[in-house]
């Protein structure tokens, strides 16, 4: 499966944040990608530094057939990139905002559900 941008059909208008409706729509193509829970794993298994499919196997608990799958997304989105050394391919996270975004979602969760824990704790 291969990812293209998606194109918008509406004008090149700017929404009130300065992106363009087209520009709007490719962010919201990359969270698609994103809204994937194999592919966070992927992402969080390649989080320290490449590894080849096999490794990613072993640390996520996939399949081997659903972990190149989601690869190939990810891949063809641009979000991951790859190289064939031999026999194996290495897989890495090509693009430096996914690792910036995913510790400030797990770091808003973990806050969130601290203060969710503590008003549980609170109460009589």
């Amino acid at each position: 499966m291969n990812l293209r941008p998606i194109r918008s059909q509406r004008p090149h208008t700017r929404t009130r944040s300065g992106m363009t409706d087209a520009q709007m729509d490719a962010v919201a193509g990359l969270f698609g990608v994103l809204s994937e829970g194999s592919r966070l794993r992927l992402l969080q298994a390649l989080h320290d530094g490449p590894a080849n499919v096999s490794e990613l196997v072993r640390s996520t608990g996939m399949k081997q057939a659903n972990v190149s799958k989601q690869l190939g997304v990810l891949q063809g989105a641009g979000v991951v990139a790859r190289e064939r050394i031999g026999n194996e391919v290495n897989y890495w996270i090509e693009m430096p905002i996914i690792r910036k975004l995913c510790d400030l979602v797990c770091t808003g969760i973990a806050q969130q559900a601290s203060a969710r824990a503590d008003v549980f704790k609170r109460r009589p």
